[in-house]
């Protein structure tokens, strides 16, 4: 069946980000799902693990957390370039860096500040368009099934046709990977839907006391899909009207 966002099975052409609105939007969803950078500093054998701690749209830039292994810290007060790579659901994305970092700290924690990278490198491996929910029209959705005895509910994070991202305020939700949940609800600004649900991804943040939760719809029937998909480019428009241009 055909739908609004079915562009192949393939990989997609990778794309090359340049506006600041484009740039902010793919950094806010690396922060907004704490999702881990891989670093690397040209002829340098290391690779280095960071995590986007803080966007600044205004200032057009970023704050990442310290590098692990340390060892990167005398590259980087020397200001040498180094390059980024993260995923977000089947899209690569990767920038470079050549400048040096201003230290500061974030709620206590250390931090090196970077202007927004010129251009970001955007490879959509696969043809699902992925939309971050609207933090005004926030979305929900409740898990349930015969594998949980009390339903867990967590605000949607982002959404595409084939699934969503959950933010749930706690880390004790007994969510399992793999597993189905076939009782669910998906609340939206318009709407719920019910619906199954596989876990695909499940990330316990014990520190923070939150779980994040990657979801695969399951075998949705026809009329549900058409509201996810309806529901999706209503987000699609929105983005790209709030930031003046296209989001992707």
């Amino acid at each position: 069946m055909s739908t609004l966002f079915d562009e192949g099975s393939g990989p997609q052409p990778p794309k090359i980000l340049t506006t600041p609105a484009e740039i902010n939007g793919n950094l806010r969803t690396l922060l907004n799902n704490n999702l881990p950078l891989k670093i690397r500093f040209p002829g340098r054998e290391q690779r280095y693990l960071s995590y986007i701690v803080a966007v600044d749209r205004e200032n057009a830039s970023l704050a990442l957390d310290e590098f692990v292994p340390n060892t990167a810290l005398r590259f980087l007060q020397n200001g040498e370039e180094f390059h980024v790579e993260a995923h977000i659901d089947g899209v690569r994305i990767n920038w470079s860096h050549h400048q040096t970092g201003i230290a500061a700290t974030i709620n206590g924690h250390p931090c090196l500040w970077f202007k927004f990278p010129e251009e970001m490198r955007h490879h959509q491996r696969r043809g699902t368009f992925r939309a971050n929910v609207i933090p005004d029209q926030p979305a929900s959705i409740t898990l349930a099934g015969n594998a949980l005895a009390t339903p867990v509910s967590g605000r949607l994070l982002d959404i595409s046709a084939t699934g969503c991202k959950v933010h749930i305020d706690s880390a004790n939700t007994h969510l399992k990977a793999g597993q189905l949940y076939e009782s669910s609800s998906l609340i939206m600004p318009h709407g719920s839907l019910t619906l199954s649900v596989e876990a695909r991804h499940v990330q316990v943040i014990e520190e923070k006391d939150i779980t994040k939760v990657g979801l695969r719809f399951h075998q949705v029937d026809g009329v549900t899909q058409r509201n996810i998909e309806r529901y999706v480019y209503q987000l699609q428009r929105e983005a790209r009207r709030d930031e003046g241009g296209e989001l992707f």
